[in-house]
């Protein structure tokens, strides 16, 4: 048949947690909402697996062993291969400063882990990458 689905290319979540329990309900989560998804402990193999450039967007928490995110985000924006990937801080640090500083790195958007489901954060996703 030549009409051929174009859902059968899954879209590629890089989540940066070092969390393992949260690494492991979204992973859930988003696997079950057919995303395919890689996950990094810290920064440091996060921002490796981001250069690599086959990720379509990436979620990424704030405070991690070797990298933070935001010397992460900070990383990825100054390289060519990483400058254009969405990226959704998601964390539970709630000060105001941090939110700017990743929102003027380019951040998509600031999540806060406690107001949200991860339903909520799939949502999220899909309005970037859907």
């Amino acid at each position: 048949m030549p009409d051929q689905d174009v859902k059968t290319v899954q879209k590629k979540i890089l989540l940066v947690e070092d969390d393992p329990l949260l690494v492991k309900m979204y992973t859930a989560k988003f696997t079950k909402e057919g995303f395919q998804v890689i996950s990094a402990q810290d920064g440091e193999a996060g921002l490796n697996l981001a250069l690599k450039g086959d990720v379509n967007i990436i979620i990424l928490d704030v405070m991690m062993p070797k990298l933070s995110g935001i010397d992460l985000l900070t990383k990825l924006r100054q390289d060519p291969r990483g400058k254009d990937i969405p990226v959704l801080m998601l964390t539970n640090l709630t000060q105001e400063e941090e939110a700017q500083k990743a929102l003027s790195l380019g951040a998509k958007e600031y999540l806060i882990k406690a107001n949200l489901t991860p339903s909520q954060v799939v949502e999220r996703v899909k309005k970037y990458i859907g």
